[in-house]
């Protein structure tokens, strides 16, 4: 049995954009004042890696299968 996959520590909203056996792609909704900031995460324990656009993030969490 698969387990639940919790996002990882931070304020905002989160979605799980994609899942692999070794890691996980998400994306985080930050209110801030008028507006909202997006930044997509890549947690593959123990690492933590954020990315300000979706296409850097897409491409590294591809990439991370040749490894």
């Amino acid at each position: 049995m698969r387990e639940e996959l919790t996002h990882p520590q931070g304020e905002g909203d989160w979605t799980l954009l994609q899942t692999r056996h070794d890691r996980s792609f998400w994306q985080r909704l930050i209110p801030a004042e008028g507006t909202a900031l997006v930044r997509f995460v890549i947690t593959r324990p123990p690492e933590v890696l954020a990315y300000d656009t979706f296409d850097e993030a897409q491409a590294m969490f591809e990439a991370m299968d040749e490894d």
